[in-house]
């Protein structure tokens, strides 16, 4: 067992300038994805906030994080193209109450000024069962075309990781991150379900997965860039928005902007937040509601 360190997906301290891309991939050169698969689950509806993601839900209303937005932002980018908001309709979504939870959850939710003429969402209603595979759809950043490997002494606080010119000797190998950006999908499966995870900003009903070899065909894990970008479900033959990014977590010592096998992605929960959202943006109730996310286990298997 390995306790990871959570972080969250945006660079806070000081809030320092953030250069984001894409979600990281295993396959290929990670260069890719960069279009919508050709089983498109709403790629269009992921755009560009803060040096972060947003999510356009429907009837003019969009999503992130809350340290993501820190307060009503002034425009939104989908497809190109810049969206003002419409004053006095930023809501933080909270956990009413719900027993080791904080009031306020690190979701918030506001309208734009202008309709951007995309599809409205269908929000998962329950929540898939672990294993059940996901697409993941961001504004992280790129890794690096191959991979890197270190060796990590486990027995030091922080561990020690010693980078390696390859995989002789490794007990560990990852990507870099790099600085550019751009929109892009990857895969992966829910691999815990029920967790409470506060990265900072408030407490967030989650589930994970975890950056896996093997994985699934374009194994993907969260970069920095990629909070508020969104994680489709697909419930039987109709895709459902089941989560959100929210934060990551990373081994001890391991060094920034990398991510290492291992590491977990953690995703908001949608179906424990849907009432509320529909309630506040109006979307109608779909004519057929299927399964939504729900979040894992703080302790995360170490899975070679």
């Amino acid at each position: 067992m390995r306790t990871p360190v959570l972080r969250l997906l945006i660079a806070l301290a000081g809030f320092l300038p953030v250069t984001s891309s894409a979600v990281v991939i295993a396959s290929g050169d990670g260069s890719g994805n960069i279009t919508a698969p050709p089983d498109d689950p709403g790629f269009a509806n992921i755009g560009t906030l803060n040096g972060a993601s947003a999510v356009y839900l429907g009837n003019g209303w969009v999503m992130t994080a809350a340290h993501v937005a820190g307060s009503l932002p002034a425009t939104v980018n989908f497809g190109g193209t810049n969206y003002s908001t419409q004053s006095g309709t930023f809501n933080r979504l909270n956990n009413h109450g719900t027993g080791g939870m904080t009031v306020d959850t690190d979701i918030v939710l506001f309208r734009l000024a202008t309709d951007p003429g995309l599809a409205t969402l269908n929000i998962s209603a329950s929540t898939p069962t672990v294993g059940s595979p996901v697409v993941m759809i961001g504004n992280g950043r790129d890794r690096a075309a191959g991979p890197t490997f270190w060796n990590v002494n486990t027995g030091t606080d922080p561990w020690t990781w010693t980078e390696l010119p390859d995989s002789t000797g490794a007990n560990e190998a990852g990507f870099k991150e790099l600085g550019s950006q751009s929109i892009r999908w990857g895969t992966n499966a829910i691999d815990s379900v029920g967790v409470n995870a506060d990265a900072g900003f408030g407490t967030v009903r989650s589930m994970v997965t975890v950056f896996n070899d093997p994985g699934t065909t374009h194994e993907a894990q969260a970069a920095v860039g990629d909070s508020g970008g969104a994680i489709f479900y697909k419930n039987g033959s109709n895709w459902e928005l089941t989560g959100m990014f929210n934060a990551v977590g990373t081994f001890s010592g391991q060094p920034g902007n990398t991510a290492a096998l291992g590491n977990a992605t953690y995703i908001a929960d949608l179906s424990f937040y849907r009432n509320d959202i529909l309630t506040i943006t109006g979307i109608p109730e779909p004519a057929t509601t299927g399964l939504a996310l729900i979040g894992a286990g703080l302790m995360l298997r170490r899975r070679r």
